[in-house]
């Protein structure tokens, strides 16, 4: 079908688009119907040392969207009757010595992400180490009570599924998924083996500051791990075969063997969904949002150095898949490569190939511009500069930049310039919706329409603790802890935008919590050297004082 050949080469074209605005080195995307694939465009490389360029068949690690097969294999154990989702993990687990302080923690609550529980600073690599430290952080509010994404709730997911069956997790959903799906590619586990045939991973090389498209890219350091939260590793050909399992509602695609999942345990994926509060909702996992008019039902990955997206459109029969060796946000060029097959199929006129907007694109400028005094006596101007902003700071000028892996703007900006790009530049607005203040590190700049607070004295051993703070964990090897405008506050220089980055809020026992106490975030201090905070634990895993300022 040309118009469906026209429409894929859009989608390359969009493709290409994407990388460009991406910290990715390649990426695949394939889109299927229910029967068969329609088509896959590819481009940049598998591997930039020996310019190995990405195929059909290159192989990447797919993050989260593992969860939705640990999700399946538990819907199986409750339609043969050997898992009762409404009892505490405890009771499954006898063993497993979860803290439940607010009242028992089911595999609806971990499933769902209603546990209570932490996301998972992945400090201690694998089950076992998430486990010892899951035992120190309780959760900090009812089962139940509010969504809260945690990996480490689906660590536990997986080792309950293994008590049930008797098989390693990876082993399981092999057996279960893979294997019945014809996904000979594909495996449960990261292995070194692994490591043979795949798409090197590539993360930015600066780890004490945001990342920015002139950033160089580096090889992702390599890790192991057969957890149920994110360890397989697949190619978009044999994701396709997975698509279509879900565009059949738990049926054999192939219309062989019976059904795979039972039309009951499909429909308990979504059943009990919750509102995530950002995308949509959450059900067992698996997300349900609307796109361009559209509900997708999927999941996002991302790895050390790989992101993916799954999206299928169960009332048109349409999936698409995204597998990068890179960062980038995936939504806008997977919405664009559905919108031109929709079209093609069809015989309608094509639309043009996306492109996302530029870095320097900044919507409603002018809520930003102004005059700015640090409590440090710097002067921060900001101007309306194009379709963007720029600042100023004595005699150095940026201009500023979205982050390019946030799908909306919003209201933080990184600075294109080696003397301030360590931070970004972060405004706030006041009760009435204008922006009044911004910070950039532990400088608050107070602008012209301030009229709130005056910022009170911190106690004076809070003033030990700013620094920089590293540990050899690669999801996060840096944070940073500043003192501004009176209060403690940690971020985290790979992303800015991190839920486990903002203020810290003292607690009873001498910890802090970020932001809501009621969110699993933990924050203490530890030891002294020389006057200064030597360890900051960040819900149990340790970051250690470094030298940099």
């Amino acid at each position: 079908m040309a118009g469906l050949q026209e429409a894929f080469e859009r989608a390359g074209t969009s493709l290409e688009h994407h990388l460009e605005a991406s910290h990715a080195a390649g990426a695949a995307l394939a889109i299927t119907d229910r029967e068969e694939i329609l088509g896959v465009a590819v481009r940049g490389m598998a591997d930039v040392g020996s310019a190995a360029p990405v195929r059909p068949e290159t192989r990447f690690q797919i993050g989260s969207i593992s969860k939705s097969f640990a999700a399946i294999v538990a819907m199986q154990e409750v339609d043969a009757g050997r898992l009762d989702l409404h009892v505490s993990v405890n009771e499954i687990l006898p063993w497993l010595d979860l803290p439940e302080p607010f009242g028992p923690i089911t595999m609806h609550h971990l499933l769902t992400h209603t546990s209570g529980l932490q996301a998972g600073m992945e400090d201690a690599p694998g089950f076992a180490g998430a486990l010892q430290i899951l035992r120190t952080q309780p959760a900090t509010a009812p089962p139940g009570e509010r969504f809260y994404y945690s990996n480490d709730g689906y660590k536990i997911v997986g080792t309950v599924l293994e008590e049930l069956t008797g098989q390693p997790i990876h082993h399981l959903i092999r057996a279960r998924l893979l294997e019945p799906l014809g996904m000979t590619a594909s495996v449960a586990a990261i292995t070194d083996d692994v490591w043979t045939d795949l798409a090197t991973g590539y993360e930015p090389m600066l780890t004490d500051r945001p990342a920015q498209l002139r950033h160089p890219l580096i090889s992702a350091t390599r890790i192991v791990s057969n957890t149920a939260d994110g360890s397989i590793v697949s190619n978009v050909v044999d994701m396709c075969a997975y698509a279509r399992l879900l565009l059949a509602r738990g049926d054999r695609p192939d219309g062989r063997g019976g059904r795979i999942l039972s039309d009951d345990g499909f429909a308990r994926l979504m059943m009990s969904a919750v509102d995530d509060g950002e995308h949509g909702r959450y059900g067992y996992g698996l997300w349900e949002e609307e796109v361009d008019g559209h509900t997708w039902f999927g999941h996002t990955g991302g790895m050390v150095g790989y992101t993916a997206l799954l999206a299928t459109v169960l009332e048109e029969g349409l999936a698409c898949v995204i597998l990068q060796n890179g960062r980038g946000n995936r939504r806008g060029v997977g919405a664009a490569a559905l919108a031109a097959v929709r079209a093609g199929l069809v015989g309608e006129p094509l639309p043009e190939a996306w492109s996302p907007p530029a870095p320097i694109e900044i919507p409603h400028a002018n809520r930003f511009t102004g005059t700015y005094i640090g409590d440090d006596g710097r002067t921060l101007v900001v101007e309306a500069k194009d379709d963007g902003l720029s600042m100023s700071i004595g005699s150095v000028s940026a201009r500023l930049e979205r982050d390019p892996l946030d799908a909306e703007p919003g209201q933080t900006f990184l600075v294109a310039h080696p003397a301030f790009e360590r931070f970004p530049i972060e405004f706030r607005n006041d009760d009435s919706d204008r922006v009044v203040e911004a910070f950039h590190g532990g400088t608050w700049f107070r602008g012209e329409r301030y009229e709130g607070p005056e910022p009170e004295e911190p106690p004076e051993p809070w003033r030990r603790h700013p620094g920089v703070y590293r540990n050899d964990d690669p999801w996060g090897q840096v944070l940073r802890i500043v003192l501004r405008k009176g209060r403690l506050a940690i971020t985290w220089p790979s992303d800015p935008d991190d839920e486990e980055g903002g203020e810290l809020v003292p607690l009873d026992d001498g910890s802090f919590a970020v932001g809501d106490p009621a969110l699993p975030r933990r924050v203490r201090f530890e030891g002294d050297v020389r006057g200064l905070t030597a360890v900051t634990v960040v819900n149990g895993g340790r970051w250690y004082r470094s030298f940099e300022s």
